[in-house]
């Protein structure tokens, strides 16, 4: 299976302070902690790296921790400390959401930052909008090796009010920190820290870091697994850590003396109060069946819960029939870039993919797109595609379609928003596909909205 890292795509700050990005941090600068100034660098673009849907009716459960049609890059910040003058600019990881009712921001400083006064790497902050900007509230947690400066403060129409929330975005536990056994009784371990790549979630409630991580099994004198992995916290004490195995380091499974996971498998752990639940999907070797195994790890003892999720089947991107008879196939199978959810209950899968896209007139192209696929315990599955490069003027850089199955009920939401290849409004459809027929549903939303044009004028 090949694997490749996220396309590289942009957009500017002009495009997107009007769509998803119209949060505090665009256009205007926000006050932070000990009195920074941060605003995404006028004129510089963002790099999107990946995207998760809405649902059906931004009601759908997501795969939590990752935030409900979130759009996830990196982009260069501007940042000012208000009280020395000092400034500078960084490398952030962001992501960004908006419902209709609410929209966020979450950044992470990746890269040291220029300036006297620069802000440390690891810091993260937030901030996320209500009721059209009337209230406001502002995250920040200020990384330092002596001890975080964490605030909360919403602002309001009536003054602003501090809240004491001591969450530390910045440095979660990491769950599998010690070694977890999995399936078949092999532990695994993580090789040094993980490189983050993306960040997701709402803090001060949660924070999900993304990003790749190398492993060891059974105490091996070297790693001997790739994995993408994700790590979450949440303001409750509770912390994740999602596997994807990508690239088996040792050769063939069942041919060396480490019982290597499979590529494609996926372990989770979810840690709490000493408690741990260690879920695995282990795939078979050569074809054979998979081994799917869900452990409670207490003080009294470990018991086995049973469980026949299988999260592995969000590695398979489906084929879409849109509206009018057009349609999508996939080709080849899914480049991964991520993983995310909470196995045995849901999982996401994150990568780049091929499509044939056929027209009902006979016309044919192809493109290439980010998709996540979503999958949970009640079988009930989303597919969001988000168009990365392209020969179809049928589907233009930057259109998403989205499917939201519910389990075998042969209910399915299709919604599609089509850039206008002009400049002017978007055309958009969602449609209620059932056994008694389709229904045509009023569902505005702009998931393409910010995403087109200028965004994409480089890859």
């Amino acid at each position: 299976m090949r694997h490749r890292r996220p396309r590289r795509i942009t957009r500017t700050v002009g495009a997107a302070a009007g769509g998803l990005l119209g949060v505090a941090f665009l256009p205007a600068a926000v006050a932070l902690a000990d009195d920074w100034d941060i605003v995404a660098t006028p004129g510089s673009p963002e790099t999107v790296t990946g995207i998760y849907g809405d649902g059906f009716f931004g009601t759908f459960d997501l795969a939590p921790p990752a935030v409900q049609g979130g759009v996830e890059g990196d982009q260069v910040f501007d940042y000012t400390d208000t009280t020395t003058g000092d400034s500078g600019h960084f490398s952030g990881l962001e992501t960004t959401f908006t419902d209709g009712v609410a929209s966020g921001q979450q950044v992470y400083v990746d890269s040291d930052p220029t300036g006297t006064d620069a802000l440390s790497v690891g810091s993260v902050f937030a901030t996320y909008s209500f009721d059209d900007g009337t209230l406001v509230n502002v995250y920040s947690d200020i990384y330092s090796p002596s001890g975080d400066s964490i605030t909360d403060t919403l602002q309001t129409p009536l003054g602003d009010y501090n809240i004491p929330l001591t969450f530390d975005a910045a440095d979660p536990a990491i769950a599998d920190a010690d070694g977890v056994s999995i399936g078949y009784g092999t532990d695994i371990d993580p090789d040094g820290s993980q490189a983050v790549d993306r960040i997701t979630g709402l803090s001060p409630l949660t924070v999900a870091f993304e990003g790749t991580q190398q492993f060891f099994v059974d105490n091996s004198a070297n790693p001997a697994f790739d994995a993408y992995d994700t790590t979450t916290a949440d303001g409750l004490g509770t912390y994740t850590e999602a596997v994807l195995v990508t690239k088996d380091l040792e050769g063939t499974v069942g041919t060396t003396a480490l019982d290597t996971p499979a590529v494609g498998s996926i372990v989770n752990t979810i840690g709490y109060g000493g408690i741990e639940l260690v879920y695995s999907e282990l795939l078979g070797a050569n074809g054979g069946p998979d081994l799917i195994t869900d452990t409670l790890d207490t003080p009294f003892g470990n018991f086995e819960i049973p469980t026949a999720f299988e999260a592995a089947q969000a590695e398979d991107t489906s084929a879409i029939d849109l509206p009018g008879g057009d349609h999508l196939t996939p080709l080849g199978t899914l480049d991964f870039t991520g993983v995310n959810g909470l196995p045995p209950w849901d999982v996401a899968v994150q990568g780049t993919q091929d499509f044939d896209y056929a027209n009902a007139d006979g016309a044919t192209g192809q493109f290439t797109a980010d998709v996540t696929n979503t999958l949970d315990t009640f079988d009930d599955s989303t597919e969001t595609v988000l168009v990365t490069s392209n020969g179809d003027p049928a589907a233009p850089i930057g259109s998403v379609f989205e499917t939201v199955t519910f389990g075998d009920s042969g209910v399915e939401n299709v919604y599609t928003d089509i850039v206008s290849a002009t400049g002017g409004a978007d055309t958009i459809t969602d449609t209620l596909v059932t056994p008694l027929g389709d229904f045509t549903l009023p569902n505005m939303f702009d998931a393409a909205a910010g995403l087109a044009t200028d965004m994409f004028g480089a890859i």
